[in-house]
């Protein structure tokens, strides 16, 4: 008896996953706002250790300047030149912490773009400050080598995050 309900199981399970399995169309919502034309409030400083050679890890600090208050978007580079689909090493990336005026601020990862990371900068901040590891590959079936104690690669995509509304005109800079 249990032989005969188990198969009876299995014979109908295919027929289960093909009513879930069909495709279904979703409209695609874009969540990150749209850039604007603005010049940037400054320059981006970036410092990588690449000391841990052990676990082959950078750890960066990066300072961001901000213009205004409210919600802003970092991302990660994703479309590489050389490459020709969105290659940025994202997996890579860990233990992401922004602050501002030396307080830790709490940010969000985009729902549709994993490249991209939401903060709510409070009034009267300046700069963020970011920082975090990139855990680069131990071995050959992890990605492609970049760091021994012999060889150091550092691609600046994969150790930066830039502020999704950058502009492509002239920017102005602030002295510290």
């Amino acid at each position: 008896m249990k032989t005969i309900r188990i198969a009876a199981l299995v014979a109908a399970a295919p027929l289960a996953l093909a009513a879930n399995s069909a495709p279904v169309w979703v409209q695609h919502v874009d969540t990150i706002p749209a850039p604007q034309d603005k010049p940037f409030p400054g320059t981006i400083t970036l410092k990588v250790d690449a000391t841990d050679l052990d676990r082959r890890i950078y750890t960066v600090q990066e300072r961001i300047p901000v213009a205004a208050s409210g919600s802003t978007t970092l991302l990660m580079p994703k479309w590489l030149p050389g490459n020709h689909s969105p290659r940025g090493q994202i997996e890579k990336l860990a233990g992401l912490v922004i602050r501002a005026n030396g307080k830790i601020i709490p940010w969000t990862r985009d729902p549709v773009d994993v490249f991209a990371f939401t903060v709510n900068v409070p009034d009267g901040v300046a700069n963020l400050d970011v920082s975090f590891q990139f855990l680069s590959a131990t071995d050959g079936d992890q990605g492609r080598i970049v760091v021994t104690p012999d060889m150091l690669s550092l691609q600046w995509e994969a150790v930066s995050l830039y502020p999704q509304a950058i502009s492509r005109g002239k920017s102005r800079s602030r002295r510290a």
